[in-house]
Order: structure tokens, then sequence, then C-alpha cells
């Protein structure tokens, strides 16, 4: 009779005190491998969407080309100079296209459903929606947990159109809800940070490894003696444990400087804590703290690993923002009409007061990113991520979808090319999702990426690294 083997369960963990938890390697004896490799850490990708797009030509630099600190804040009379600190990291593309490239009647909403499912919206007004799922969603199910939904946040108040940016698959209905209040998630990233100068638990268990600087190893030394004996296991399998564990010393330096990042330090607290009570909505420009609270809890909720995926929609569709930018004093129009050039939801004009205080609101708009970046550089995130910035439209008099603006930081892993303004050649956008796709999910054996709807298959070559 063939002697029973030990039954192990398909996520094996060896425990020692608290909450110490180390995974184990792929053992014949256990025939499931983690979602990641050892050697392929995490990426992280944002998706970024704001309203009423730009003044194209007083955002991007004129020529294409290498971006660098000193050449980008030079152009003072771009609004993207104002990303300048971040320019060895960021990725700048002209001539991307939506599927649909202007609009049938609300152009608004009918943009918002393309941003980031690259298929043609169904449906006309208000009431326009999604042909198909969104990129985050895509990603979201390759590479989290159980297949965790992305984060999804909102910043400014919900009118005409509200959120439109991330949806669950195509149909009326699909659409996903996003979070209005940053406390929502900051109340639930409270919990997982460990210690910093602005407060948040300690596991004691960690604080113990901190202070001794005792091995995870010697916490586990029992279980690792009794598992190495374990009949089910391969001479090949109690080699490789052996491996593992000789490596878990470096493995905890790592584990160390993630915690670093996994903490309070950074956040906005009392303005936080301010929102506990719920979020009212003005007309004001409160719309750009919110965003700034919502960028600096995703860089948090990415260096704590919480979710790898998530989406900000900036504004309504019709953003009522009234922003105070020095050109809109003598105006005081709301931000949509502004785009229009006129005081009015739905006639256009040529005012070069709303012009150019809508430049104006372009570059308050990049420092609100720019506050982000820094969040998520100062967690150490830069080579880890995927952020972009997109708009719904390319400009706000002719609501046109073509040469939509497209901002991407963090080199993905090493895939993409940084530091470059580039000419994707009026490739619909689909192409531009089939490479960050490919990107933050390549560990999972992706081969080839269709996504959405447009000119053609296949990745933007001059993304690529």
């Amino acid at each position: 009779m063939t002697a029973k083997r030990s039954a192990f369960n398909r996520r094996a963990f060896l425990r020692g005190a608290g909450t110490i938890a180390i995974g184990l390697p792929f053992l014949e004896g256990m025939p499931e491998r983690s979602a990641w490799s050892a050697d392929n850490p995490p990426v992280f990708t944002f998706f970024m969407v704001a309203a009423c797009g730009v003044v194209g030509k007083s955002f991007f630099p004129d020529a294409t080309g290498a971006l660098t600190q000193s050449g980008l804040a030079a152009l003072t009379d771009r609004a993207t100079s104002v990303l300048a600190p971040h320019a060895d990291n960021l990725l700048f593309i002209k001539n991307i296209n939506f599927p649909l490239g202007g609009p049938t009647s609300c152009g608004h909403a009918q943009g918002l459903c393309q941003s980031l499912t690259a298929a043609p919206p169904g449906g006309s007004g208000s009431t326009s929606y999604s042909t198909g799922i969104s990129a985050d969603m895509v990603i979201a199910q390759a590479v989290n947990a159980n297949a965790t939904d992305p984060m999804t946040l909102y910043a400014g108040a919900k009118n005409y159109i509200a959120e439109r940016i991330s949806f669950k698959g195509g149909g009326a209905g699909q659409v996903r809800a996003a979070d209005l209040n940053p406390y929502t998630l900051y109340s639930k990233l409270m919990g997982l940070t460990t210690g910093g100068g602005s407060g948040g638990s300690t596991d004691p268990v960690a604080a113990e490894l901190a202070t001794t600087r005792k091995s995870v190893n010697d916490f586990v030394r029992a279980e690792l003696n009794s598992l190495m004996s374990n009949s089910a296991l391969s001479g090949a399998d109690r080699q490789r444990l052996q491996q593992h564990f000789d490596s878990i010393r470096d493995t905890e330096i790592t584990m160390s400087n993630m915690a670093a990042s996994c903490t309070q330090d950074g956040l906005s607290t009392s303005q936080l804590a301010a929102l506990q009570s719920g979020i009212a909505f003005q007309t004001n420009g409160m719309i750009e703290d919110v965003v700034k609270l919502h960028l600096e809890l995703v860089a948090l909720a990415f260096a704590c690993n919480y979710n790898r995926v998530g989406t900000l929609q900036w504004g309504d569709g019709t953003d009522g923002t009234k922003y105070s930018v020095p050109s809109n004093a003598s105006l005081g129009w709301p931000f949509h009409h502004i785009s229009h050039r006129v005081d009015s939801d739905s006639a256009t004009g040529n005012n070069p007061t709303a012009e150019q205080a809508h430049h104006e609101i372009d570059t308050l708009r990049l420092q609100s990113l720019l506050h982000g970046l820094d969040a998520f550089k100062a967690r150490g995130l830069q080579d880890k991520s995927i952020i972009m910035w997109t708009n719904h439209v390319a400009d706000g008099p002719s609501h046109s979808m073509s040469n939509v603006p497209h901002i991407i930081w963090g080199n993905g892993g090493g895939f993409l090319k940084t530091g470059q303004f580039i000419d994707a050649g009026k490739v619909t956008n689909n192409k531009l999702f089939n490479t960050i796709i490919t990107a933050a999910t390549r560990d999972k054996s992706t081969t080839t990426v269709n996504f959405g709807m447009g000119t053609g298959t296949g990745m933007i070559s001059g993304m690529l690294a």
C-alpha cells in the first residue's frame, strides 16, 4: 500500500509569533505557485481622467524628444513645465485618438466612456455608457489578490454626468461607483500602516524584529525543521526550501524598506480627519485639495500593497468648479464655461480671457499632479508603477477626442520608456492600453493583448524601454 502523503494547504506559510508569515517557494508537494514570481515584483497602476480638455498650444513642449528637468522647467509658458522635477521619469504622448473622434451629442460623457475602455460609447447625451470593460478592471483581475476590484476615486461635485470611467463591462449600468471622500480610503488604510512620525500602529513582532534585528527564521525554526522532515518533500524540495530560507535575510532588508514606506508619514492627516463627518463640495477650488489627498492615499495604498490598481475621475464631465485663477477674476465663470470660451453650457466662443484662464487651470491641475507624483516618489514607487493622466476630450470648444494628451509617470518595472516626449502617430488608445496592460500584467504570462477597439492591434513601440 502506498503511504498516504501528508496534506498541505495549497497556500502554505510558516508562521511565527504574532503575524509574521513567510511564503514558501514552489514545492512539488504543494503544487501552486505564488501570483508573483520571486524575481518579478508587483507593478502598480493608476489612471487619472480629468475634465474639459486642455489648451493644446500651451500644454506640451513644441518638439518631441528627450525630457530634462532644466529643459522642461525653462518652458514657463507650457502647463507641463511644472512637472519638471520629474522629467526623467515622465513619458509625454501626443497624437492618441479615441475610437469616436468627435462628439455626436454630449461629448463629455462620450469622452469619459472611452478614456479607459478604448471602445466607442453607446447611447447619447449625459446617459452615454461604455461598450466594453475598462483597463483598470482588466489589470486588477490579473494582479490583485482574489481579483479585488480597483480603488475607484472621484474629485469634484457629482452633477450632470458624474462618474463614467471605470466599467465592469459593456452596457448601461456597468459603471463602477467612485468614492468622493478621501476619508473613505484613509479609514481602510489606517490599520495597515506601521509606525511613522504621524502615527499608525506597529505590529509587536515587527517591532521586536526591528529592535533586536532577529531573523524571521528564528521565529519559525521549529516549523521549518518539522517541514524539512516531512515525507511529502522530495530531496529537491528540501534543497529548494533550504535555499529559500538562506535568502530570507536579504528579503528581510527589502521588507524593512517597504515597511518604512508603509507609514502615515507624508499624509495630510489633519485635513483627512476633518472629512470624517462627510464632505460637501462647493464650486470653488476645493476639488484640487481633494485630488491631492486622494493621490497621497493611493501612494500609501500602493506602498502597503493594499491594492495594485486604481482610478481617479478629476471633475464632473461638465465641471462646475469656479477656479480662483487670475484670469477668472473678471469672469467668475465655472470651468465648463471657461472651456467653451463663452459663459454657456452649450454654445462655444473665442473669449481670449477664458482661454488664458483655461491655461492657468491646466497649470494649477498639473501642480496638483506634481504633489501626487512627489508622494509616489517619496514611497519609492517610480520603478514599480504606471501612473497615467489624461483628459476625456482634447480641448473644450470643439470637444474633439483626437490628439488627447497623455502623461505617464513610472517605468512599470523597467518596461516603459521615460524621460521622453513621443508622437504616437494618431493611433487609437487601444494600442496605448495594450502596452500598459502588458507592462502591468506580464508576470502573468500575458502573450497577446488586444484590448478595446481601434485602428490596430499591438503596442506603441515608442513607449517601450
